[in-house]
């Protein structure tokens, strides 16, 4: 059964969330970010956030609660009955994040989520969301927009079963100017699943992932992207956090713990002090691409 579209465009309650400085540091540790912007409000690294900041994918601590409650909701989907199938079918498919203005301890954030989008994927549903963060003194934080696929939903067309999706073309002569080796620890499912407010069972338990048709456990897509996102603020933006003002990725495979990831990253276009990069992420036993179409905008 598809979802419902009369949900496209239906905004939802402002919900307010304060943030507290040991949620940041244990969001920190869960994706092995060692800034001591993160940890340090006394003293930061970070030359534009003397006092310190959250890493910039943290937003999505406070944001999933509130849109797992939504994509839960039976109206949604025709039924309690289609609502359980579905979700238990649901991964990440893609994400962006556009960054105002940093987010600190104590910070009282008020944010917005709308359901931007459902549309049909050949073997699938995407339903979007676009969640907006405003601070205590009323300035924009963070706009995000989700990409969540739902497997098996809508008029499921097995003839584009195969098809995929159209990317940004890369020159082969690519110039990279950074290359970093992600070591997914073994437990990292388990820390990131406390930190993160993300307790889908298909990242803790092997049983689970196997009824939603997986290999096995998988790993966070926004773990994976996040600790892209700090293999970019380490290489590129001299480990300064604040230079980022844009991320963006497809999540192309699935990641396991233990996986050794290689991403690379290069220039598309820079002007004024914007620089826009490309990047993708493979794994290193396969070549297999699990993050495409990345794109990260930054301050340099």
């Amino acid at each position: 059964m598809s979802l419902n579209r009369d949900f496209i465009g239906k905004e939802f309650p402002e919900v307010t969330h304060t943030v507290t400085e040991k949620e940041i540091h244990e969001y920190s540790w869960a994706i092995g970010a060692r800034n001591l912007t993160y940890y340090n409000y006394n003293g930061a690294l970070s030359s534009n956030a003397p006092n310190g900041m959250a890493p910039p994918s943290f937003p999505v601590i406070y944001e999933l609660p509130m849109l797992e409650e939504i994509w839960s909701m039976p109206e949604l989907h025709g039924g309690v009955e289609e609502a359980e199938k579905n979700i238990l079918m649901l991964v990440h498919g893609e994400q962006s994040m556009t960054f105002h203005n940093p987010v600190r301890p104590g910070d009282s954030l008020k944010f917005k989520i709308i359901i931007s989008d459902i549309a049909s994927k050949g073997i699938g549903e995407l339903l979007k969301f676009k969640v907006t963060s405003k601070n205590q003194n009323g300035k924009k934080v963070v706009d995000s927009d989700w990409g969540l696929f739902m497997r098996g939903t809508g008029n499921v067309d097995k003839r584009n079963s195969g098809v995929k999706r159209s990317e940004p073309k890369i020159e082969e002569q690519r110039q990279l100017v950074f290359r970093k080796v992600i070591r997914v620890d073994d437990d990292i499912t388990h820390r990131y699943s406390k930190a993160s407010n993300d307790l889908n069972p298909i990242h803790t338990d092997e049983n689970a992932a196997k009824k939603a048709g997986l290999g096995g456990v998988i790993v966070h897509g926004l773990c994976t992207m996040s600790m892209t996102m700090r293999a970019i603020i380490e290489c590129y933006l001299d480990s300064d956090p604040y230079r980022l003002r844009q991320l963006s990725v497809r999540f192309s495979a699935p990641v396991y713990p233990g996986d050794i990831l290689i991403a690379d990253g290069w220039v598309i276009e820079q002007e004024q002090g914007n620089t826009k990069i490309g990047f993708e992420v493979i794994r290193k036993e396969d070549g297999v691409r699990v993050i495409s179409a990345g794109v990260a905008n930054v301050a340099i």
